[in-house]
C-alpha cells in the first residue's frame, strides 16, 4: 500500500461519513451496518458551498460531473450507503473492505479506477521507482465480477468487486479473498447480521516503509506554486486573506516534513470507537516510530507547523473549533498525531467539513477532477 496513503487515511476517512450511529467501522462482517450518506452529504453541500464558497476553487458542477462520470450517484439526491469492514492483520498487511450500496454504475466506476491506477504508475515511472505497470486482471469472487489491481511495492492487491446495487473496494494480501467472501455473504443475506454491534470497536494497522515507499514520500510533488493567486482570486468569502502569501515557505516546510516521514521506522494507524449516549465516540491515532527521541520531537514540531499552516487557510470559526480535535505529542521514540471526537452529530459533521475544506484547497486533491 502507498505509505503516504496510510498517513492521510486517518484524516481522509472521516470525510466519507465515518462518524455516525450505528458505527460504520466493524471488524466482523456480521456486525456491519450500512450508513446512509444523505444527511452528511446535504450538510457538507450546504456548509462547503453555500456557507464557505469552498467549492468555487474547483467548481461545484465540475465536482458533480466527475463523480457522476465515475458512476457514483449524488448521495444528497439518490440513496447511497456504506460500511467499512477492517480485520486486524500482522505488520505490513492490510485487510479491509469499503462497501458501497446504491445505484452505482459498475462499468463507469471500473473505468475511473483503471485511469487512476494508470496515472499512479505513470507518476512512479516518472520518479524512476518502477519500470513497468502491472496489468489489472479480472477474476470471480463469490460468483461476482472482480477487478484486481496489484500493488507496486507490496504483496498486496486492491480489489473492486461489483454486483447489482453494490461495490466493494478492498485492500487485501495478494490472493486472500476471505474477507470479501464473508462480506458478500452478509450483504446477500446468506450469513445473518449480528443482533447488535459491539460496544467497543478497534482497529490497528502497522507498516514498515520499504525503500521505494520512502523515495515516493520524498518525491511526492508539492503543488503550491501558482495556487496562491488563484485561490485569493476565487474565494469570495475568504476568512484568512494572508493564507497563501507564504506559499513558498509552506512548500519548504512540507518538504522537511516529508523527509522526516520518509525516515520513520514504523507507522501505525489506530482507531477506536465506543458507544456513548446515542452514538459512538471516536479516537484516531497515527503513531510514527522514529530512530531517536530527538527525531520524534522534531517530527512533532513539523506536524505542529503543518497544522498552523493549515489553520491559516480559508476556514470558518466552526472549523477552527474542530481544529482543536487534532493533537500532536512526542513520547520517547514515538510521535503521535491524535484526533478525539465525541458522539454528537454536529461535532462529527463539522470535523468532516474541516477536512474537506483543507483538502479542496490543495492542488493535489483538485487534480482528481482534471481530465
Amino acid at each position: 500500500m502507498k505509505f503516504r496513503t496510510l498517513i492521510v487515511l486517518a484524516l481522509c476517512s472521516c470525510t466519507s461519513g465515518l462518524w455516525a450511529e450505528p458505527c460504520a467501522l466493524v471488524n466482523d462482517p456480521r456486525d456491519l451496518r450500512l450508513i446512509n450518506l444523505q444527511e452528511i452529504s446535504s450538510f457538507l453541500e450546504e456548509d462547503l458551498d453555500l456557507g464557505k464558497g469552498i467549492t468555487e476553487v474547483i467548481g461545484k458542477k465540475v465536482i458533480d460531473r466527475r463523480f457522476r462520470a465515475a458512476g457514483i450517484p449524488d448521495p444528497a439526491k439518490s440513496e447511497l450507503s456504506y460500511s467499512i469492514v477492517a480485520r486486524e492483520m500482522p505488520a505490513d498487511q492490510l485487510n479491509i473492505c469499503f462497501v458501497l450500496k446504491g445505484n452505482l454504475n459498475a462499468e463507469k466506476f471500473l473505468e475511473f479506477a483503471d485511469k487512476r491506477y494508470q496515472r499512479y504508475f505513470s507518476n512512479l515511472k516518472a520518479q524512476k521507482l518502477v519500470q513497468n505497470a502491472p496489468t489489472p486482471g479480472n477474476i470471480m469472487i463469490s460468483g461476482k465480477q472482480a477487478r484486481v489491481y496489484p500493488f507496486a511495492f507490496r504483496n498486496a492487491e486492491a480489489i473492486v468487486t461489483t454486483f447489482p446495487g453494490h461495490a466493494i473496494i478492498s485492500t487485501v494480501p495478494a490472493g486472500d479473498y476471505s474477507l470479501i467472501n464473508e462480506t458478500v455473504a452478509v450483504l446477500e443475506g446468506k450469513t445473518p447480521m449480528s443482533d447488535a454491534q459491539p460496544k467497543k470497536i478497534g482497529f490497528i494497522s502497522t507498516f514498515i516503509p520499504v525503500d521505494q515507499e520512502r523515495a515516493e514520500i520524498r518525491t511526492f510533488e508539492n503543488r503550491y506554486e501558482g495556487f496562491a493567486a488563484k485561490t485569493r482570486k476565487q474565494f469570495k468569502k475568504i476568512m484568512a486573506k494572508e493564507a497563501y502569501r507564504n506559499s513558498e515557505e509552506m512548500a519548504r516546510s512540507e518538504q522537511q516534513l516529508k523527509e522526516a516521514l520518509a525516515e520513520t521506522l514504523r507507522f501505525s494507524y489506530d482507531i477506536n470507537a465506543r458507544q456513548q449516549n446515542d452514538g459512538y465516540a471516536y479516537e484516531v491515532s497515527m503513531i510514527f516510530r522514529c530512530a531517536t527521541p530527538e527525531k520524534a520531537a522534531q517530527l512533532k514540531e513539523m506536524l505542529l507547523t503543518w497544522l498552523a499552516y493549515s489553520a491559516s487557510k480559508a476556514l470558518s470559526a466552526e472549523d477552527m473549533v474542530s481544529m482543536k480535535a487534532n493533537r500532536v505529542a512526542a513520547s520517547g521514540n514515538s510521535c503521535i498525531f491524535n484526533i478525539r471526537l465525541g458522539s454528537s452529530t454536529e461535532e462529527q459533521y463539522q470535523f468532516s467539513s474541516l477536512l474537506l475544506s483543507l483538502m479542496m484547497q490543495d492542488r493535489r486533491f483538485n487534480s482528481i477532477f482534471q481530465g
